[in-house]
């Protein structure tokens, strides 16, 4: 399972891409820049090279976090494979629980969730049939877990990387709202959300 799924360990290269095609305002309204420049600016209350070191400081706990979260997700789909669902489940709930000082509780979770489903789709793409598989999971997500699908279909349909017909495809599924990850969505529901997300993971990469 490692193999088919290497997400944070890439995040350097991988960042600026995703970034830069949200910030077009491609994909789901610019979600991950908005999210980030809203986290960043809920961290940075220093000024002058005060600012500059707790900026470092706060990248390196960012990095951490999503790290730890990649690890922990990770884990909770090597469970899910041989039918632990309690076990992923705890593993998806320590995920989500996951924050940084000056943050909104459970959104720095949330946000490393949409991140690895959206790197995991996109490692997917490499697959053949992937795309098929793809929207037979769509049809049989619940509500919660076919918001952040779609949203992170939507943002690696905004890459500019997948064939016109790809990207069509995935268009004709549904638009994600304008939303933050798992926006009104209460913890125990993003548990189940983001189990039935890796679930569809599984499933796209068989």
């Amino acid at each position: 399972m490692g193999a088919r799924f290497r997400r944070f360990r890439r995040s350097e290269a991988r960042g600026p891409r995703y970034r830069r095609g949200m910030a077009r305002g491609d994909g789901t309204d610019g979600l991950l820049a908005r999210t980030q420049e809203r986290l960043d600016a809920e961290r940075s209350n220093a000024l002058g090279p005060l600012r500059d070191a707790a900026g470092r400081r706060a990248s390196d706990q960012e990095r951490a976090m999503r790290l730890a979260a990649d690890n922990l997700l990770d884990k909770a789909l090597r469970r899910l494979a041989t039918d632990d669902d309690e076990g992923a489940r705890r593993l998806v709930d320590r995920a989500l629980g996951l924050t940084l000082e000056g943050s909104a509780p459970g959104a720095e979770g949330a946000l490393a969730v949409h991140l690895f489903v959206w790197d995991a789709l996109r490692e997917a793409t490499a697959r053949d049939g992937w795309l098929d598989r793809a929207e037979t999971v769509t049809a049989a997500l619940p509500e919660a877990a076919r918001r952040e699908w779609l949203a992170a279909l939507d943002a690696l349909a905004a890459e500019g990387d997948l064939p016109g017909a790809a990207v069509r495809r995935i268009r004709a599924l549904g638009r994600p709202a304008r939303a933050e990850p798992f926006d009104g969505t209460a913890h125990e529901d993003r548990v189940d959300a983001t189990t039935a997300l890796l679930r569809g993971l599984l499933q796209v990469a068989a």
